[in-house]
């Protein structure tokens, strides 16, 4: 069996978040270490306040957030984002945005009682400040991502992967508040708690507002050749009002069917009738959004690799494999019962250097380019190894369908 090839690091799309060089790394530092100093005393008070409460809060929003995540993470149909940056996002969403926000809601909720009375503040505080000030302190976490790793971000689709994990870590870490603070924080009340805001509305929350916002600045940033300035910056103002309103419209006192407190009998089974009415258009046009965003992820791959398909980097039966996540599993799955799990990682390996030689061909202006030339017999030498293993008939084969 010959040896596979040594490991590499690919040269794309694996930036670390510890760019000391970057500046917005060190706003990014400095922010997260100021205002995890307050997140970590507002923990510990709501864990005085009532500790079994508190763990149990924590338990049930990890068994939430950790499916959740890995789904954002494997949304991208081609290229995962690195780990490191997903938890930078993660954590400014929890700590950074979390933190800010409750000052900025704090204060504009006290312009609101001013200007509009208390009882129109206690109807509207809600929606007439946390969908403006929390949307742009989130979005500021994935434009300070972007300051960071210029590179990872290159598509619409990239933006909402890291919209949707600032999303995530602000909602787990917000629930955490409204467990304990809000309907009374012991076990029975965190449970009543988690029903309402993870299993009856957890679809439309900040995952949902903030991926819209990162889908936004994903076009801003990545469509600068192609697309005028006017036209990326109507699309980013588009998606982000569209993020806004729907915050405001859930938080607001319109479309509100929800059954009076306290709930019973029947109530909790209007409940997600009630939040379905609210949130379900902007889960629908997220998901049709997404659901482009895919294909056009799609048709780049085919155009990136079409003309390199039948050289040595790669095959056209490889290509036809490549553009289906559903076919690439498939045939990792056959090619491990066939030769083993060292082959089938050896060929996931390929399927991902192949990937790369696509961003590659995109980025060059020659065939011949020096970089090009480098992937394509990379990709080759690793076909040269998968096909030494025994039990290995070819790097490219199919399934039956």
């Amino acid at each position: 069996m010959a040896a596979a090839p040594v490991k590499r690091r690919s040269p794309l799309h694996h930036t670390s978040l510890f760019q000391l060089r970057e500046p917005a790394f060190w706003l990014y530092a400095v922010t997260l270490a100021l205002t995890g100093l307050y997140t970590i005393g507002e923990q510990s008070l709501y864990r005085r306040i009532s500790p079994s409460g508190w763990v149990l809060s924590w338990v049930l929003l990890l068994a939430y957030a950790l499916p959740v995540f890995l789904i954002i993470y494997f949304l991208d149909l081609y290229e995962r984002e690195p780990m490191s940056l997903l938890i930078g996002a993660l954590l400014w969403g929890a700590v950074a945005a979390t933190t800010m926000s409750g000052f900025g809601n704090s204060g504009w909720g006290e312009v609101v009682a001013r200007v509009g009375g208390p009882e129109f503040a206690a109807k509207w505080t809600a929606a007439l400040t946390a969908p403006f000030v929390e949307e742009t302190l989130k979005g500021l976490g994935v434009v300070i991502i972007y300051l960071i790793a210029r590179e990872e971000i290159d598509d619409v689709m990239d933006g909402f992967v890291y919209g949707a994990t600032v999303g995530l870590g602000f909602a787990v870490v917000e629930d955490v508040y409204y467990f304990i603070a809000v309907f009374g924080g012991s076990p029975a009340d965190v449970i009543k708690g988690y029903f309402i805001r993870v299993i009856a509305s957890g679809l439309y929350s900040h995952v949902l507002y903030t991926g819209l916002v990162g889908m936004g600045i994903g076009y801003a940033v990545t469509r600068r050749g192609g697309v005028s300035s006017r036209r990326r910056g109507l699309v980013l103002a588009g998606l982000v009002s569209l993020a806004v309103f729907g915050h405001l419209l859930w938080n607001s006192p319109l479309l509100d069917f929800f059954p009076e407190y306290p709930w019973t009998g029947s109530d909790w089974l209007v409940i997600p009738l009630a939040t379905a009415v609210k949130g379900l258009p902007l889960l629908a046009f997220a998901g049709l959004a997404v659901k482009l965003a895919r294909g056009r992820e799609r048709r780049w791959l085919n155009t990136a690799l079409m003309a390199e398909a039948g050289d040595e980097g790669i095959s056209a039966g490889e290509l036809a494999v490549l553009e289906s996540p559903k076919a690439r599993r498939a045939v990792r799955a056959e090619m491990k019962a066939r030769a083993g799990r060292g082959a089938a990682d050896l060929l996931e390996r390929l399927h991902r250097e192949q990937v790369n030689l696509a961003m590659i061909r995109s980025r060059v202006a020659a065939s011949d380019d020096p970089a090009l030339i480098e992937q394509r017999a990379y990709c080759k030498a690793l076909r040269d190894a998968l096909q030494a293993i025994p039990g290995v008939a070819s790097a490219e084969a199919v399934p039956p369908a």
